[in-house]
């Protein structure tokens, strides 16, 4: 029998007069705080314990050695929740000494409902175990002795809290977190459960308020707070060892646990890295074929795709980056140095789970998945950043170009053609069979076509993708334009066969964001990339936020003037006057534009004198003026100058974020015949697997700079440096025609790339540090 259905058995609790008056005292108890601490010295545990079924040993009166008689005890040998508390609490294991008679004679069990904290479902052992002096409490072994002389240890010993705050956390949880190596071996001898979880509030992740989510286990609470020793000792103790590909309520492993608390920070990052090297040594250990960190959890996520999802960089960094020498482990490492010369480093890194041949990919998890805030710092992490710039180099920067030289010639067709259009009669036009009219509705069918492309592409894109309003503000926004370019663009094409002269303004509406999203393809150059980051920024951080504060200004005051002009007199007003005054300020819509007029600086002051307020409308206008052109617009002029500062020290690996959206649009496009022959890397010989087997991998060439490890000892592949590969496909002959001239282009932008703009921060960026 299993040790959950051994904890499952039925049992009735053994009733009492004194547990009888526990339950009366309870009727009378007020209510409590809602989230009671798991301890505390200033809060007494509540008394209100709700009624239970039992039996009631008075009555039955069959005791063991009494003759059938209910037993004799004397007042003073009662132990109530209370008096046990006390004791444990002030660590007094002399009014404990006839605990375990006590119960034995009245038949009760230490977890009892009158024994406990009705709101948290304490015991009197985890009650002991918040209560130690100098790592120990004297009453501890006094507790365990007595429940397992009357049988009910294990009940004991895993008894856990049962609120919704803290529900799941038992004695082990808090022995761990204590860091108490001698009470968790106590415990585990104990037959404590390695398995239990502590799923209540407090331990899951909350975006406002105190929590710790650690994975629920404690082997997980073990490896989060940098416990090795309880770690070793829950994996390979004599009596119950935890399973190290358990799982909590979430499916995530302890690796996951441990890419969850990681904060970036440079302390954390040392602990959680180290304590996630000895995790995956330990799989290895205790089963070599163990693929611990291939665990995926509820979201389909391994630890590396959890720690690119949610932007743990460093950790990112030091997964796909973890190079171990030692060599029975050294199958676990996904960097293999190949040659050294000096600084000059070529790394092979294992880009399975990494590259998008896969599905899932981590770059697809930080392109399109991620939420972070510092997406655009992981995409130009290695080797990320060489990989996506060869995808580029190879081929989807040709169709990239393509792409661009087509949607030129398309905007050109639609420009000729809207200008062309007929001014007279009414839509639909007859065909008049001339070659500019032929040419016309020509050019309607491409543009309609072309409209009706975008729009089925988009559709994908956002089905696809379904990016958040966050990747949509950061990387997304052009895919809206291009969605309401092509939607205006088919309104305009059914109202115009329906008859109606509206379809001009969609139309044009349309052309104009056409020509607007020919920024989109200057993700294609560095320069013209990044100036169009800075433009975005500047628009959503700053205009929008501006337009917010002066569309309330703006109506305000509009809505105070017109209220104003409606008290002029009339009698004594010219018709020039009445004329003017009907031009200026006579409705909302007009007045709204003359205030208009004022914050750009082209407003008249002049007025109907025959107003009855006119000097107090005089002072309105001077106000609005002060507020809006005088203060308003220096402060968005100040608020675009800070953002540009701030983000052009970003804007370059922002920049490679977009354009690593395009390429991996481009790459879903691609057959999977074509997408494997474009796969990039090798499959190269690493070393060998626990096995003794030849340990392949589909690896990515890195050369790169290595400062911090030039003049140590590495371990390398080849005795020689150099490409050699490389150095015999340079002496092939450079393509011809278009594919020389894309060539070329795509040159110029690698070397562009490398150049770092004079608005851009001279500090090395984090693709750049090596």
């Amino acid at each position: 029998m299993s040790d959950s259905e051994d904890n499952a058995k039925f049992s009735l609790e053994a009733h009492d007069k004194d547990s009888l008056a526990a339950f009366e005292k309870g009727e009378k108890d007020g209510k409590r705080e809602g989230k009671p601490p798991m301890d505390s010295a200033l809060q007494k545990e509540s008394d209100k314990i709700p009624a239970t079924i039992g039996f009631n040993i008075d009555f039955l009166a069959q005791t063991q050695g009494n003759g059938g008689k209910a037993p004799n005890i004397d007042p003073k040998d009662v132990y109530t929740r209370d008096r046990i508390f006390a004791a444990v609490a002030n660590e007094d294991p002399e009014d404990l000494a006839g605990l375990q008679s006590y119960l034995h004679k009245t038949m009760k069990k230490l977890t009892n409902t009158e024994f406990k904290d009705p709101d948290t479902g304490k015991t009197c052992l985890i009650k002991a175990m918040w209560n130690l002096r100098n790592g120990w409490n004297d009453t501890i072994p006094i507790l365990l002795e007595a429940a397992n002389y009357n049988g009910h240890l294990e009940e004991l010993v895993n008894a856990a809290y049962t609120d919704d705050y803290y529900h799941g956390q038992t004695a082990l949880h808090i022995a761990i977190e204590r860091r108490n190596f001698p009470l968790v071996k106590l415990l585990l001898e104990n037959k404590a459960d390695v398995h239990a979880t502590a799923d209540g509030l407090f331990f899951q992740q909350k975006k406002k308020g105190v929590s710790f989510y650690f994975g629920e286990l404690p082997l997980s609470l073990a490896a989060c707070t940098n416990q090795l020793n309880i770690v070793n000792h829950l994996l390979n103790n004599q009596y119950r060892r935890a399973d190290l590909a358990a799982k909590d309520s979430r499916g995530n492993t302890v690796l996951h646990a441990l890419v969850l608390v990681a904060d970036d920070t440079e302390e954390n990052t040392e602990i959680i890295t180290k304590m996630y090297d000895e995790i995956l040594k330990k799989s290895v250990q205790m089963d070599p074929k163990m693929k611990l960190e291939d665990q995926i959890n509820e979201e389909d996520l391994t630890p590396m795709k959890l720690a690119a999802k949610l932007g743990k960089i460093e950790l990112l960094k030091h997964i796909i980056r973890r190079e171990i020498e030692e060599p029975e482990y050294r199958h676990l490492s996904r960097k293999f140095t190949e040659w050294t010369y000096g600084p000059v480093q070529a790394s092979l890194y294992d880009i399975s789970s990494v590259d998008t041949y896969e599905p899932d990919s981590v770059l697809e998890t930080i392109v399109f998945k991620s939420r972070a805030y510092n997406r655009h710092k992981m995409i130009v992490l290695e080797p990320l950043n060489h990989l996506l710039q060869e995808k580029w180099d190879v081929f989807a920067g040709k169709i990239f170009y393509l792409k661009f030289i087509l949607y030129i010639l398309y905007m050109s067709i639609f420009t000729a053609t809207a200008y062309h259009r007929p001014l007279e009669g009414q839509p639909p036009f007859p065909l008049q069979g001339t070659v500019k009219d032929n040419t016309r509705v020509l050019g309607e069918v491409v543009i309609m076509f072309g409209g009706v492309y975008i729009f089925i592409c988009q559709i994908i894109y956002f089905w696809k993708r379904r990016p958040s309003l966050q990747i949509l503000m950061m990387d997304g926004y052009f895919e809206v334009l291009f969605f309401l370019q092509a939607s205006l663009l088919l309104c305009s094409g059914i109202l115009y066969l329906a008859g109606s002269e509206v379809y001009v303004a969609l139309m044009v509406f349309s052309l104009v964001i056409g020509w607007v999203d020919m920024l989109y393809y200057t993700r294609g150059f560095q320069q013209t990339g990044i100036y169009s980051v800075m433009i975005q920024k500047t628009i959503l951080r700053d205009m929008l936020r501006f337009l917010l504060v002066y569309i309330v200004f703006l109506f305000g005051f509009a809505a105070a003037l017109v209220t104003l002009i409606g008290e002029a007199p009339q009698g004594n007003s010219t018709e020039a006057g009445e004329k003017e005054e009907a031009n200026s300020y006579s409705g909302l819509y007009i007045t709204s534009l003359e205030l208009f007029k004022f914050t750009i600086g082209m407003g008249d002051l002049e007025f109907n004198e025959n107003l009855r307020f006119k000097h107090f409308f005089m002072f309105l206008l001077i106000l609005y003026v002060v507020l809006t052109y005088v203060l308003l617009l220096n402060m968005l002029i100040a608020l675009m100058s800070e953002t540009v500062n701030k983000v052009s020290s970003e804007s370059k690996s922002i920049w490679k974020l977009q354009r690593a959206a395009t390429i991996l649009d481009i790459e879903r496009f691609l057959p999977r015949f074509v997408r494997k022959k474009l796969r990039r890397g090798l499959l190269l010989p690493v070393g060998k697997t626990h096995d003794g087997k030849a340990d392949e991998r589909w690896c990515f060439r890195v050369e790169e700079m290595q400062w911090g490890s030039f003049g140590k000892n590495q371990f390398s592949l080849n005795e020689e440096p150099g490409d050699k590969d490389k150095a015999i496909l340079s002496h092939y002959k450079q393509p011809k025609g278009w594919s020389h001239w894309v060539s070329r282009v795509q040159e110029r932008a690698r070397k562009e790339e490398e150049v770092p703009l004079n608005s851009v921060s001279t500090s090395p960026s984090e693709g750049d540090k090596v």
